[in-house]
């Protein structure tokens, strides 16, 4: 299956485009600041990230969907600061006629954290949804990698 190309901004307001058939393989991570998975789960991804062990050409890129400034950790751009995120962030978009996150609908989101692989051809290498311990979340990366 072909990958939604996501296009949102940054905290900063700058347009961005996540686009895996145009930049390279990219890891899509859905989280929501109030989740505790998705607390617990940056960490390991930044422990990854902090022991070279993720593929040197894999974008990575956080989608912060689910926002609620009645839950924890708001607003979401300080809690990802917090938690020393430092790949690529955008906010997922409302459909407000509708009441859904646009990207988290797309990716068809079913609990957080969530995680889309896409391949450099732009397809759907891998989907998955929950914890997972570093080594797990490296294997899942690299066995479905082109």
């Amino acid at each position: 299956m072909m990958a939604p190309v996501i296009v949102g901004q940054d905290f900063d307001g700058n347009t961005v485009r996540v686009d895996a058939a145009a930049n390279g393989p990219t890891l899509e991570v859905f989280l929501a600041h109030w989740c505790p998975h998705c607390n617990n789960e940056v960490p390991r991804i930044n422990e990854l990230r902090d022991d070279g062990r993720f593929p040197a050409d894999l974008n990575i890129v956080a989608v912060s969907t689910a926002v609620d400034p009645t839950r924890p950790n708001w607003p979401p751009s300080q809690w990802l600061g917090d938690k020393d995120w430092t790949y690529p962030a955008i906010a997922d978009g409302v459909d407000m006629q509708e009441g859904q996150f646009i990207g988290a609908t797309a990716y068809g989101v079913g609990g957080f954290p969530f995680v889309t692989l896409v391949g450099a051809d732009g397809t759907v290498k891998a989907r998955w949804a929950g914890e997972h311990e570093p080594d797990e979340f490296l294997e899942l990366v690299t066995s479905n990698l082109d």
